[in-house]
């Protein structure tokens, strides 16, 4: 709890760099100790540093992981990775984001699984259709 404080105060500072170890050390210990929600708040805030980094293949990866975590468990908080890959998506367009979540698929499936993974789009929509 800790360290994912650290790096959520250094995403506010707007110093993302200094984020991603505090923020990477967070989703070691939450994954260690199995706790679902820490996991997916340290994917969230990793996504946006690395979305502040302008690294969107990694921002897709975390976003998509912290999004989906959250929300398996019922956190009202999957809403904010969901709004920045939405965010992201807009930005390189549909079709190269396809491209670049299927880069990532084999990294995303060792996480959350194939269904996981499948269910990310479907997320996604959720997401857009609760801005209507």
């Amino acid at each position: 709890l800790c360290l994912s404080s650290l790096g959520i105060a250094n995403i506010i500072l707007q110093q993302p760099a200094a984020a991603l170890n505090y923020l990477e050390e967070s989703l070691k210990a939450s994954q260690f100790s199995g706790d679902l929600y820490l996991q997916g708040i340290s994917f969230a805030y990793l996504a946006e540093a690395y979305y502040s980094l302008n690294d969107r293949d990694r921002t897709i990866y975390a976003g998509c992981l912290g999004m989906y975590l959250l929300e398996q468990i019922g956190a009202i908080e999957w809403r904010q990775p969901a709004g920045l890959i939405a965010i992201l998506q807009g930005q390189i367009g549909q079709e190269t984001f396809q491209i670049k979540l299927a880069d990532s698929r084999g990294k995303i499936i060792a996480v959350i699984g194939v269904d996981g993974y499948d269910y990310i789009p479907k997320l996604l929509e959720k997401y857009q259709k609760s801005l209507n």
